[in-house]
């Protein structure tokens, strides 16, 4: 991977910003205030700041390399303060009287604002999210499509979600599109009730807008990895596959990743191996509600020049004066932000950290402090749930506070994320500054109430407190530095829960077989003391167990179910919800699409139900429930045999009876089909003879 230098990083930001506005003057003030947040960016290992820019605005050479995180964080604060300009030109574009002073946006301004913000919103998360938010929102791929696509951006079978995970994403990608452009923009449904937008009557008039937005967004310095022409079968992209055992090492081959599904040329090359369309057919940008005053495009050039000489010259001086100000502030009242609004604060004479929660929206946290010239920026932290469990992040300002980020990221019962858990705190690393804030801090506890004293009392006070005031000076010296690696601890957040992970159920038929055999010298039939580990492929693994079948649970609340199909949450009225689970006899099995997949295991199924017994398939007009399921394989490689399977029973009055009651859930299965079958039929008839017993 290209690495770039400090000395390049005003200009790519000048440029970037220049290309979102088309102004030189906005431009300036985005990448100020981006390059003033990157400075104060905590990170892992907890640097001091650097805010010397000496370096030619034109740069080529690196004269000092940094790590990789750098620039990338740095296009991320540059979107990030460029969303306020954004919003005022929107603004003057509804209504030009509400905003004087301000150019209105048009037509080519808001298609590349929403490329801008599609990219945010997807590339802090994962490459996941950026190829299902260009795929499903940017172009107008299905499902299925986005999902192989996928398949080759990550190289990884066992890492692949199936399609009801697709549908839950886009959903919430579409819901935070739509937050940020509120009324400029209208939902629309489409075939099968799918949301989408309401499309513009001609994309192809943008088509070059589009490539040069996806050109500018692609995150800096990284090659394309992906092949002009290449088998997917046979030609395994080794960039993209990660090879090691530690999650937070697989931050290169993310970028990759990322840039594979931005990259325009990259994307075309992916959609090319799977035989689809390219994505310029599959353009759909949405209708844009502007003012008639606002309604047209502006032609004028995004090419961006280079930053002069003299502007560079202003960054550094504006980036010297806060680098000033924060030297000689003092951590006594800090404000801590996310996302603009305050959530905790930081008061001297109180502890010295804060926890709150997040929600998985959140994107920045910031430190403020304060001066004679109002607000002070002292630290900021860019959210990352797609980590390692417990995140630490510090940096160290130039007054000598340290101020600390603990982020532990919080997952649903199917490992996605739902916000963080933070702790923000602060600690006095200069010896000086520690001694007067902790006599500061004692004096408060003892003596907080002096200001109630009679006046009479004034003329023996002050000698005392002078005097006071120096022993405490030295006693909290000596606490300070007697107690520095309890304090350490002390503003750690409390130990997080154990994570909650998808069960994974044996088949039934191998449970015998998984069982351990008594060790040399014990007793058979003894317990084993030591706790069952879930079952799965080791790394390194060459043999696959191919009767093995693993069940998970899918649930996902935000994702209604098939038209038709009701649920509940409440207690059973079978009068008007009609049959429970314990009461289905017979079944309609129906296979969800019309592949060659799902009919093959449509016959697997029956062929179960007529050797069982106990549930019987029957037609449509006698069954007391429909069993539905949706079969694809389980990766793109072509010696794996196996399936995903999602299966559901729905029974004559539109309710799903199994899995439970639960609104938007259903079982995934995966493994050989016609194991898969088995264990279907079995895994049903015996929920259906366990609420027989339970009656």
């Amino acid at each position: 991977m290209t690495r770039i230098s400090r000395d390049e990083f005003p200009n790519r930001a000048f440029q970037l910003a220049y290309f979102i506005h088309r102004e030189r003057k906005t431009a300036l003030e985005i990448t100020t205030r981006a390059l003033n947040k990157l400075q104060l960016a905590a990170t892992a290992q907890g640097k001091r700041l650097y805010y010397r820019l000496t370096g030619r605005a034109d740069a080529r050479k690196a004269r000092s390399k940094v790590s990789m995180g750098e620039p990338h964080l740095l296009q991320r604060l540059v979107y990030v303060e460029s969303e306020e300009y954004e919003r005022r030109k929107e603004a003057a574009a509804q209504n030009s009287q509400l905003t004087e002073g301000v150019s209105p946006a048009r037509r080519k301004d808001l298609v590349v604002y929403f490329i801008k913000h599609l990219v945010r919103i997807t590339t802090k998360r994962n490459s996941f999210y950026v190829t299902l938010g260009l795929s499903r929102l940017l172009y107008n791929y299905t499902t299925p499509e986005t999902m192989e696509l996928y398949n080759l951006v990550i190289q990884d079978p066992d890492r692949v979600h199936d399609d009801y995970y697709y549908r839950s994403r886009k959903g919430l990608l579409l819901r935070e599109m739509k937050e940020r452009f509120g009324e400029t923009l209208e939902l629309a449904k489409g075939v099968r009730g799918e949301q989408r937008w309401r499309p513009a009557e001609d994309t192809s008039r943008y088509l070059d807008l589009v490539r040069e937005c996806l050109f500018w967004f692609t995150p800096w310095a990284t090659a394309c990895v992906v092949p002009e022409r290449f088998d997917p079968l046979s030609d395994p992209i080794d960039q993209l596959n990660f090879q090691g055992r530690h999650a937070d090492e697989e931050h290169e081959v993310e970028v990759n990743r990322i840039h594979a599904a931005l990259h325009p040329d990259c994307f075309a090359r992916l959609a090319a191996a799977n035989l689809l369309d390219r994505p310029e057919a599959k353009l759909e940008l949405p209708h844009f509600f502007l003012s008639e005053d606002a309604d047209g495009d502006d032609d004028s050039s995004r090419t961006p020049p280079n930053l002069a000489e003299d502007e560079l010259r202003i960054i550094n001086d504006l980036l010297v004066q806060e680098a000033t100000r924060r030297k000689a502030a003092s951590a006594g009242f800090l404000r801590v932000l996310v996302d603009g609004n305050q959530l905790a604060q930081i008061s001297a004479g109180q502890p010295t950290a804060t926890k709150f929660m997040v929600d998985h929206e959140a994107e920045v946290i910031e430190v403020y402090g304060s001066d004679q010239e109002g607000p002070l920026l002292l630290a900021t932290h860019l959210l990352n749930f797609s980590g390692s469990a417990t995140q630490n992040f510090a940096i160290t300002i130039e007054g000598g506070q340290r101020i600390s980020f603990t982020v532990e990221p919080l997952r649903d019962l199917e490992g996605i994320s739902t916000g963080a858990q933070v702790a923000v705190a602060v600690a006095e690393t200069s010896a000086t500054r520690a001694a007067a804030a902790a006599a500061r801090s004692l004096w408060t506890s003892i003596f907080g109430q002096a200001h109630e004293t009679p006046t009479g009392s004034l003329a023996w006070w002050k000698p005392v407190s002078a005097l006071a005031a120096l022993a405490l000076l030295f006693a909290g010296a000596w606490w300070v530095w007697s107690n520095r690696q309890d304090r350490t601890e002390i503003v750690m957040t409390t130990p997080k829960p154990a994570p909650t992970i998808p069960t994974i159920i044996p088949s039934p038929n191998q449970q015998k077989d998984r069982e351990p055999s008594p060790r040399p010298g014990e007793a058979p039939g003894a317990v084993a003391t030591a706790s069952p580990t879930p079952a799965k492929r080791q790394p390194g693994t060459r043999e696959r167990d191919e009767t093995f079948v693993a069940r998970t649970l899918v649930a996902d609340d935000s994702v209604s179910p098939d038209p038709g199909e009701l649920s509940t949450r409440s207690a059973w009225n079978r009068q008007s919800m009609g049959k429970p689970l314990n009461e289905v006899s017979r079944v309609y099995v129906q296979a969800i699409g019309d592949n060659a997949l799902n009919q093959a295991l449509l016959a697997e199924v029956r062929a179960r139900l007529v050797a069982g017994g106990a549930v019987q398939d029957s037609g449509a007009d006698q069954a007391d429930a429909a069993l539905k399921f949706s079969a694809r394989p389980a990766s793109a490689r072509a010696d794996d045999l196996r399936v995903s399977v999602t299966v559901r029973v729905v029974n004559a009055n539109g309710y799903v009876v199994w899995p439970g009651a639960r609104g938007g859930s259903r079982w995934r299965y995966v493994g050989q089909p016609r194991f898969v079958a088995e264990r279907i039929v079995a895994d049903l008839v015996k929920d259906i003879r366990s609420r027989n017993r339970e009656r």
